[in-house]
């Protein structure tokens, strides 16, 4: 938890008394032409905007959209569209005109209005931010635009200095002389203008977004107990006109915010996706997992099961890095996976503490256990279970435990009654002390490994600019002392709560989500 000081806190309420919050809209007719052209395109397909084709078709062109309104980039910026994602949707449209043909224009003239845009240097919001600022602070909303905007505002020698933040940056005890909003305010959390950071915002935002806020003042006594002063500036527009009545048309002539925000990605829909086109091979071990959207448009599979290491920013020394179980990650979390391959990170640094004997080892752990599954598949979990019983096991009882004893996840059951029980059933009855010997080893081997994988993080955590993490969502970390294991913290965007099945294989490793919507 982050605590602020006495101090501090008048300084906020300070700001929240006197803040003066100003409004600025601004035109394009051609990018208006777009934005308006797509949503009313959307409404005009009916239910069969909820097609695959259509999707496929809608979602980069409202990704451009919002990635204009949301950051002050030029139109042909390579972050806000690809020459890749045009070439893409130009064949994607050429099949229309047999499926669609009554669709076949309007998709046509808003894809040549996009071709367009993406070769034009126009940038209203970047105009008046160079004619107007120098020394400030800049608010996105996405921390995935933050490098594009950085390189735009690096070409710009006045611009330089401008410091760009993400809205949980503004949660801690340093207030601002000027912070600037892109973007329409709903987009922010209420603490941005209601408990501000700053002594003036200005939001900046494309005139085509309506964007009725009624803010609640936070602290009990502010000055007149009144919301934060706004004054509503027009550039080219009239934003104090403007009626979000407008949005309930069928013809749209101005946008409600929320319709700009990119939808959540389905994660139901990728998670069946994925267990559909996972090919399915033999004998390989399905596991209950949870799926996670990451920042940058990523996701991974996370066992439902185990623990995952986390990183806490608002914890301090030791506490920063912490493993917890999957089940309780919640969303802004930094989830620690593994990206020099992917998967379990534990497993190559145990085999490092092995050495010589990793191989031995772990081809003798897969020995029983091979032996145990052939066992089940031929004579069946229940009659597995009776003769493991018979043989001196207790927890045999239950068929999970046998699931378990059967997985690649664990090296071995708990009590040794029951690792014997199994040793003996698969006939493996003569070698007992072999196998007691490897599991051991292996085990205390997994558990420095996880001491050995934290205290590295911990150390790279010292040196590392954690505000970056913040802003960005996402850090690499290089564990200098392992040569085989490079890791990556992301920030938790959206979560599954429901389980699904995937093969083990696919466990902690991240995915782009943006190739599985394209090829679903």
């Amino acid at each position: 938890m982050t605590y602020i000081g006495l101090s501090s806190v008048n300084e906020i309420y300070s700001c929240s008394s006197t803040v003066k919050i100003t409004q600025h809209g601004f035109e394009h007719p051609e990018f208006r032409n777009f934005c308006l052209s797509l949503t009313n395109f959307e409404r005009s397909l009916g239910e069969n905007a909820l097609d695959d084709y259509w999707q496929r078709f809608l979602l980069p062109l409202k990704q451009y959209r919002f990635r204009l309104c949301a950051a002050p980039l030029p139109f042909k910026h390579p972050s806000a569209c690809q020459t890749e994602t045009i070439d893409l949707l130009n064949k994607h449209l050429k099949k229309c005109k047999s499926i669609y043909p009554d669709f076949t224009l309007a998709a046509d003239d808003i894809f040549n209005s996009l071709v367009s845009l993406s070769q034009s240097d126009d940038n209203p919001l970047l105009v008046f931010i160079a004619e107007h600022y120098s020394n400030i602070a800049l608010l996105l909303k996405n921390s995935r635009l933050i490098p594009a905007v950085e390189d735009v505002l690096a070409g710009i020698p006045k611009l330089r200095q401008i410091q760009l933040l993400v809205p949980s940056q503004l949660r801690g005890d340093n207030c601002l002389k000027k912070l600037v909003v892109i973007g329409a305010i709903r987009w922010f959390p209420d603490y941005v203008f209601i408990a501000p950071r700053a002594q003036e915002i200005d939001i900046i935002q494309y005139s085509l977004i309506t964007d009725r806020w009624q803010p609640e003042p936070v602290f009990i006594n502010s000055i007149n107990n009144a919301n934060p002063l706004i004054i509503i500036k027009s550039h080219g527009s009239k934003l104090d006109k403007i009626d979000s009545t407008h949005t309930k048309e069928v013809v749209a002539e101005y946008l409600n915010a929320d319709e700009i925000l990119p939808s959540l990605i389905n994660l139901s829909q990728i998670s069946k996706h994925f267990t559909r086109s996972s090919p399915v091979v033999y004998e390989e071990e399905y596991v209950e997992t949870r799926l996670f959207l990451l920042e940058g448009e990523t996701a991974v599979f996370l066992d439902a099961n185990f623990q995952q290491h986390i990183i806490d920013l608002d914890e301090h020394g030791e506490e920063q890095v912490k493993k917890i179980p999957v089940t309780n990650i919640e969303l802004g979390m930094f989830i620690v996976l593994h990206t020099s391959g992917g998967g379990d990170y534990i497993i190559p640094i145990a085999n490092i503490i092995l050495k010589g004997k990793a191989t031995q080892f772990r081809e003798l752990q897969k020995e029983w256990k091979t032996l145990l599954r052939n066992k089940v598949r031929v004579y069946g979990t229940q009659n597995v279970s009776m003769n493991l019983i018979n043989l001196g096991s207790q927890k045999a009882k239950s068929e999970q435990n046998i699931r378990n004893w059967m997985s690649e996840r664990s090296i071995k059951p708990d009590d040794d009654k029951d690792f014997n029980a199994v040793l003996r059933f698969v006939g493996l009855e003569d070698r007992l002390e072999e196998f007691h010997q490897a599991a051991g080893s292996i085990i205390t081997a997994h558990i420095q490994a996880g001491r050995h994988i934290r205290k590295l993080l911990l150390h790279q955590i010292r040196h590392s600019d954690l505000q970056q993490l913040e802003r960005l969502g996402k850090m690499d970390f290089e564990l200098a002392e392992a040569d085989c294991v490079s890791m990556t913290a992301f920030r938790v965007v959206d979560i599954n709560t429901e389980t699904v099945k995937v093969p083990y294989s696919k466990i902690a490793h991240p995915f782009s989500v943006n190739s599985e919507v394209v090829n679903a």
